[in-house]
C-alpha cells in the first residue's frame, strides 16, 4: 500500500503556481489560502481585512493537522515566506507521509511584480511592491532549506522556471532520494541559482557553478 502524500506547490507571488500547477491535480483534499480568503471576502481578492486573513491562517493550519491525523493525502499552496511549511512537512513525514514539493519562480523580481499587477487588473489578488518584495526575498531565502531533507523532511523537490508567459514552465532542477541532485533540462533560473548557492550537499558535480555550467552545455540532457 502506497503511503499518503503531502504535495506542496510553492513560489513567490506572481510565479503562476495556481495556473500551471492547480492543487486538484495532486490530491482531492486541497487548501489555497488566497481562494479561501476571497471566499470569505464576498468573492473579492481585493482589500481583504486582517481578521479574515487571520481566520484563514487558522483554518489552513487546522486543515494540515487534520489531514495528517487522518492519514489522507493532501495538497497546499504556499509562498514559502516562512518555515511553517517545513514544520508541517516534518510532522507529516514522522507519521509516514511522502512529502513532495514543486517550486515555481520567474527570472527576476520585476517579472514577478509585472505578473501580479497584470493579475490585479482582472480582479486577482495583489499587494504593494514593498510587501511583494519582502515575500519574494523570504521565499528565495527559505528555498535552500527545502532542498535539504534534514532541515525540511521534503523527499523530492522540482524547481520550475515559468518566466516565459503562457508557455510550459521549464524544469530546471530536481532532487530525489533525500537530497541527491539531478540535472534536468536547460539552464537554472538566475534567481534560484543565487538562492541555492549555499546548498551543496548531494550535488554532483561538487559545486553549484559546475552544475550550472553542465546544464548550459547540455541543454537537452537528462540523467
Amino acid at each position: 500500500m502506497l503511503p499518503p502524500e503531502m504535495f506542496i506547490v510553492a513560489g513567490p507571488p506572481g510565479a503562476g503556481k495556481s495556473s500551471v500547477f492547480p492543487l486538484r491535480s495532486f490530491a482531492d483534499r486541497v487548501f489555497n489560502a488566497d481562494d479561501r480568503a476571497a471566499e470569505l471576502n464576498a468573492g473579492s481578492y481585493r482589500d481583504i481585512p486582517i481578521h479574515i486573513r487571520n481566520k484563514v491562517t487558522q483554518e489552513f493550519e487546522r486543515f494540515v493537522r487534520d489531514s495528517i491525523a487522518a492519514g489522507r493525502s493532501f495538497a497546499l499552496e504556499t509562498t514559502l515566506r516562512s518555515c511553517i511549511t517545513f514544520e508541517q512537512a516534518k510532522l507529516a513525514g514522522s507519521v509516514g507521509f511522502s512529502v513532495l514539493m514543486i517550486y515555481v519562480a520567474l527570472d527576476s523580481f520585476d517579472r514577478h511584480l509585472e505578473r501580479v499587477r497584470r493579475r490585479a487588473l482582472v480582479g486577482g489578488h495583489a499587494a504593494s511592491e514593498s510587501t511583494l518584495r519582502r515575500i519574494y526575498e523570504s521565499s528565495l531565502r527559505n528555498l535552500p532549506a527545502a532542498l535539504n531533507p534534514a532541515e525540511s523532511s521534503i523527499e523530492a523537490v522540482r524547481i520550475f522556471d515559468n518566466s516565459t508567459f503562457q508557455t510550459v514552465p521549464k524544469l530546471a532542477l530536481e532532487t530525489q532520494g533525500f537530497g541527491a541532485c539531478l540535472v534536468t533540462r536547460g539552464c537554472f533560473p538566475k534567481v534560484t541559482q543565487t538562492a541555492c548557492r549555499s546548498f551543496s550537499k548531494g550535488i554532483r558535480p561538487s559545486t553549484w557553478q559546475d552544475l550550472s555550467k553542465e546544464a548550459a552545455n547540455n541543454p537537452q540532457r537528462e540523467r
